[in-house]
């Protein structure tokens, strides 16, 4: 998806140029808004704006000196003994170590915590104090869909950048040019099923693994309540099978049906689940159960 999620987010990368050109960048920001929108993607080709000039993605296998993602791929890598999916105080020990260091060929070390909603209290604790004195070439940057899920201290101290949803025909002309969506009308049929998220169009168009969940989730909601516990232990069997990504599958269909007061009560009970599943480890088969009762 090189240079492609910046779709739609023309007048913030604007902004974000106009304040380094102007001397004003400050030393850390908040991206939040829906998911797949574009805030983690604009945050990367920041990183590399800063460093090579260029605002785009860095290409694959491209190394940025003076950028650093912490994400739950960065935990799964270098704690691999950790519990659960939450980014706790060896993800803000990294972060601070990084920062502290000068930069090597940027004007600024940029450090990127994506799905910062994670970020345990003692994490977000530790990362407070990079917030009130922040190392002089530092840059830090909170991704998150909900910024109320940070500590009311770091909100104070950072500015917010809101990124929205896109319109279709242009999520459509999009995937048409840059995508290889095949047709205009198979792009025109994404695009209107994208909810105004461009990367959930891509992943429409081109994530098998994402259309598989959601072809469960669609089973998951149409089978009778005899047949549930069956399914569930067919669905949660195999090796591969992540609560999240099924939960973020079953959101995404219930979003597109007509609203009804029992829809929306589930989905909203869906959003609580997929939440604490980010956060913790769950038992998947006993919260299924659960969710649909």
């Amino acid at each position: 998806m090189n240079g492609a999620m910046i779709l739609g987010n023309e007048t913030i990368v604007q902004n974000l140029k106009g304040l380094y050109k102007n001397r004003r960048l400050g030393h850390g920001y908040i991206f939040y808004g829906p998911s797949m929108v574009g805030k983690r993607t604009v945050a990367q080709a920041f990183g590399k704006f800063l460093e090579k000039g260029e605002f785009a993605l860095p290409a694959e296998g491209e190394v940025l000196q003076d950028f650093m993602m912490i994400d739950r791929a960065y935990m799964r890598v270098h704690y691999p003994d950790a519990r659960g999916p939450a980014l706790g105080i060896d993800a803000a020990r990294d972060a601070k170590n990084f920062l502290w260091q000068r930069p090597n060929a940027s004007p600024r070390r940029m450090l990127v915590v994506d799905d910062a909603d994670l970020l345990t209290g003692e994490a977000q604790n530790a990362l407070l104090k990079i917030t009130e004195e922040p190392p002089s070439s530092s840059l830090l940057v909170f991704v998150t869909r909900d910024p109320d899920a940070l500590l009311s201290t770091i909100r104070s101290r950072l500015p917010q950048i809101y990124f929205g949803t896109i319109p279709s025909a242009a999520i459509s002309a999009w995937l048409t040019r840059e995508h290889d969506a095949r047709s205009p009308q198979k792009a025109d049929a994404y695009a209107g099923k994208a909810l105004g998220k461009p990367g959930l169009a891509w992943r429409l168009a081109h994530d098998a693994a994402f259309r598989a969940d959601l072809d469960r989730a669609e089973e998951f909601l149409a089978i009778a309540p005899a047949g549930r516990k069956e399914f569930l232990k067919t669905l949660i069997e195999p090796d591969e099978f992540s609560m999240t990504a099924f939960l973020d599958g079953l959101m995404t269909v219930l979003a597109w049906r007509e609203p009804s007061k029992g829809k929306t009560a589930l989905w909203h009970k869906t959003l609580r689940l997929a939440e604490n599943a980010r956060a913790h480890p769950l038992h998947a088969r006993l919260q299924l159960e659960a969710l649909m009762r």
